[in-house]
């Protein structure tokens, strides 16, 4: 008589090999069908092989504001059996059940989002598990007279611990004296400890800093670029210092987004774009601190208004003319169609992988 075989009588690891290739969807579901599975699952050298191969599958996430709601909100493409993308577009109200309606967003880490607004929330947010976590309150000059007047933040892993830290950099209106507060106010949120720690930094401002559009977390640092494009600034999520790096003099007279290419930083170098001329954009990594190189020139484009973001193997998320979202192929050398913005306009776009990294306080990947 033949014996019959059963999926729960296979070896662990062959499990968790096939386990780590389903979607997100599925694994929460998963996890209610046995206990041995939902232990599986919370692992951590579960989720980290399962982030591994969500590698592969690839979606992307567009940042928008819709004029007829007044709110902002997203949009997910999804690749289908047929390799087509298929958009779902929410309001971050709806899906993050809180009355705040604006929101910002920094570039996903491990299929995390930092959610950020001028009202000072704060919050993390993982839309694959549908976990969201607002930060505690960081208030470090709470007078009257102080107006929190402009701010940056980061996104990153502290190396040495696996933990995910949040870096806030503040500068302060002074109404008494018409000034500038001096210092910068740095406050840096740890996820395991659920707190902040705040700090003073005299050396940079981050009136001095520019949001970057694509990813700038690598290796234990986050990076900005200068307003002026002659420096970035690294953020050591070890030792909570910042570093100041140099770039090429020839970047100062064009424009530039700072973002990942290759798993290096690179420099995203362009002349200012004006409609009806074609515009190139010239790739510059960092092989180390203060070296760079020229590594490949993309384009030219035609009719282009701006880019949106950019993706770690060279993929630009390009707005044309007509309203269009465009996303830029390197291996096919062309553009690919995302979408139309009908009622409002796109902020910012982003290649994304989910995972089942949580946001509860002692979870450390």
């Amino acid at each position: 008589m033949e014996q019959k075989s059963y999926f729960s009588d296979l070896p662990e690891d062959i499990v968790m090999e096939i386990l780590s290739r389903l979607p997100v969807k599925c694994l929460l579901q998963l996890k209610c069908v046995n206990k041995k599975w939902y232990v599986l699952i919370e692992n951590p050298i579960f989720i980290r092989k399962h982030l591994h191969n969500t590698k592969n599958h690839t979606s992307y996430f567009v940042h928008h504001y819709f004029l007829d709601t007044m709110k902002s909100g997203f949009t997910l493409f999804h690749h289908d059996e047929q390799n087509q993308l298929i958009p779902k577009s929410h309001l971050y109200q709806d899906v993050l059940n809180t009355s705040t309606h604006l929101w910002q967003v920094l570039s996903p880490l491990n299929g995390l989002f930092l959610l950020y607004n001028d009202r000072e929330d704060v919050a993390l947010w993982n839309p694959s598990t549908k976990e969201f976590k607002p930060l505690p309150n960081s208030q470090p000059l709470n007078c009257p007279l102080y107006m929190l007047s402009s701010y940056k933040f980061g996104f990153g892993i502290e190396p040495s611990s696996g933990d995910y830290k949040v870096v806030w950099m503040r500068d302060y209106w002074d109404v008494d004296s018409e000034d500038w507060h001096s210092p910068t106010i740095i406050s840096v949120y740890t996820l395991s400890m659920n707190s902040w720690r705040t700090f003073e930094e005299f050396s940079v401002s981050s009136r001095d800093l520019v949001k970057s559009n694509g990813k700038t977390y690598l290796n234990g640092f986050y990076y900005w670029r200068a307003c002026q494009n002659d420096k970035i600034f690294a953020f050591d999520m070890n030792n909570d210092k910042i570093v100041e790096i140099q770039t090429p003099k020839s970047f100062v007279s064009k424009q530039g987004d700072l973002s990942l290419f290759n798993d290096f930083i690179a420099m995203y170098i362009y002349e200012p774009i004006i409609l009806g001329r074609e515009t190139s954009i010239d790739i510059w990594i960092m092989e180390k601190n203060g070296y760079w190189t020229k590594n490949v020139r993309i384009g030219p484009f035609l009719n282009i208004k701006r880019s949106l973001g950019y993706g770690n193997n060279g993929e630009i998320f390009l707005e044309v003319v007509t309203c269009q979202l465009d996303i830029f192929d390197p291996f096919l050398n062309k553009n690919r169609v995302l979408g139309q913005q009908k009622s409002g306009y796109s902020l910012q776009a982003f290649a994304y992988n989910e995972s089942l990294v949580s946001l509860k306080n002692n979870c450390i990947l």
